[in-house]
């Protein structure tokens, strides 16, 4: 093998393993977007129905504010502390932040 041949077999060697690096990096950062990306997902659902659904947006929202506002207030307080609660709970070994 020629001086030439054998220093582009090496710099190939060198390309596929920082490429198979890059490719673990890449794989280990879209893993950790997935939560985030399924959560957009959902957003856009809800966003794509609510154009399709506009007189239900409406009555939604106009049944919210005819009813007792401090009543609805209150029952997102309840359900906010709930999911705090649970958050905690499920993780046992992290401390409170408070």
């Amino acid at each position: 093998m020629n001086p030439r041949a054998a220093v582009l077999a090496r710099r190939r060697e060198r390309l596929v393993q920082r490429s198979g690096n890059l490719r673990r990096t890449l794989t280990r950062e879209i893993r950790a977007a997935q939560p985030v990306l399924a959560w957009a997902d959902r957003l856009q659902d809800v966003w794509l129905w609510l154009r399709g659904n506009p007189v239900m947006a409406v009555a939604g929202s106009m049944a919210l504010a005819a009813s007792r506002p401090r009543r609805w207030l209150g029952w997102g307080l309840r359900a906010w502390s709930a999911w705090r609660l649970f958050q905690r709970l499920r993780a046992p070994g992290d401390k409170p932040s408070r």
